[in-house]
């Protein structure tokens, strides 16, 4: 059922891009994440589809990955599952149009810890799974169909983590920091 919905999600942004004349960036990225419920640094990996209007209004999903986000680097223990996955519907608010395209972003969804692979990122999602927000700014760089953009954000759970550091980590946020290459549509 949720894949469905996410199915839906992406066949409407870009049905609306045709319809109103609106740019369709797509960026793959990487990054790190810091600050808060962060043990150590990890990487990050995921991507974002970006429905963004002539006057600069526009929505985003975004899917990021952090492995092993609370296992401590300096351990010799194989923590067996630990991941941090993230997926978001944000609202985003910058310039459409120039070289240079700052942007803000923010909204809420899933934020799921614990997860063992991909393909569970979406079973059991009510007892498995968190509300979360997000915020932050950005910026890409270039004007044609390729770009370089860059942004920081801020994600903190508004429900209960289901994390063997619960306790530690009851206020559970992050900062997430990535850099990516958006191809326009």
């Amino acid at each position: 059922m949720d894949k469905v919905l996410i199915t839906s999600a992406f066949a409407l942004v870009l049905s609306l891009s045709a319809s109103a004349r609106a740019d369709v960036l797509f960026t793959p990225y990487a990054g790190v994440n810091f600050g808060g419920g962060t043990i150590d640094k990890r990487v990050n990996v995921g991507g974002s589809l970006m429905w963004l209007g002539a006057r600069g209004l526009g929505v985003e999903v975004d899917f990021g990955f952090i492995p092993d986000f609370f296992e401590p680097s300096d351990t010799t223990i194989d923590y067996p599952t630990n991941n941090v996955t993230t997926l978001m519907g944000n609202v985003v608010l910058g310039r459409s149009t120039g070289g240079i395209q700052p942007y803000v972003v923010a909204g809420a969804g899933l934020l799921r810890s614990n997860v063992g692979s991909f393909g569970e990122f979406f079973d059991d999602v009510t007892t498995e799974n968190g509300l979360g927000v997000n915020a932050g700014a950005g910026v890409r760089v270039g004007g044609g169909r390729l770009s370089v953009r860059s942004d920081v954000r801020y994600f903190r759970a508004l429900s209960d983590v289901d994390i063997a550091l619960q306790d530690v980590l009851a206020d559970f946020s992050f900062w997430r920091a990535t850099a990516g290459v958006t191809i326009k549509f």
